[in-house]
């Protein structure tokens, strides 16, 4: 976390510090329109987006000239998606992130659905993703699961529809 500001601050910079863990009892009918406030990280977004197997919210913002994208899903129980299917879009997001020129930072999956989770890491597009966990897990509306792409020299626009169509 960054020392400028004081521990008082409620400027909101801290919020993306951390994993966006909050569950939802509701059909999630909300599209999650926050409004940031931002010192020295560029311009935030955020946005729903429906998939025919998933509703994703995005959440991106630039920092230290690390684009990052956030996307929260919530699979539809009918899919039948497992995580394996988050494995799949963090390859190929390494993939597109590279052949426009970026650099991966870091791109991280995880799930979990009560005690069962998984989660898996990539750092570059030549290297299989470190999985560890039920990779089986299959998701639905009751299994958090999380996104996050951390890219360089790539626009943050750009970042957040790799990321989209990796998972479409």
């Amino acid at each position: 976390m960054s020392e400028k500001h004081g521990p008082d601050c409620t400027c909101g910079c801290h919020d993306h510090e951390h994993e966006h863990e909050h569950e939802h009892e509701h059909g999630h009918e909300h599209h999650h329109e926050h409004g940031h406030h931002h010192h020295d990280h560029g311009t935030a977004h955020e946005r729903e987006v429906d998939f025919s197997w998933a509703s994703v919210v995005l959440e991106s913002h630039v920092h230290d000239q690390a684009a990052t994208v956030s996307a929260t899903v919530r699979a539809k129980a009918e899919a039948g998606k497992t995580f394996g299917a988050l494995v799949a879009a963090q390859k190929l997001i390494a993939q597109h992130v590279e052949s426009t020129g970026g650099i991966v930072g870091h791109i991280k999956a995880y799930v979990r659905a009560g005690e069962s989770f998984a989660h898996a890491s990539v750092t570059d597009a030549q290297h299989a993703p470190a999985c560890e966990g039920d990779a089986g897990l299959v998701l639905g509306p009751d299994v958090q699961c999380q996104l996050v792409a951390i890219a360089l020299l790539v626009d943050l626009d750009v970042l957040e529809e790799i990321v989209l169509e990796s998972l479409a």
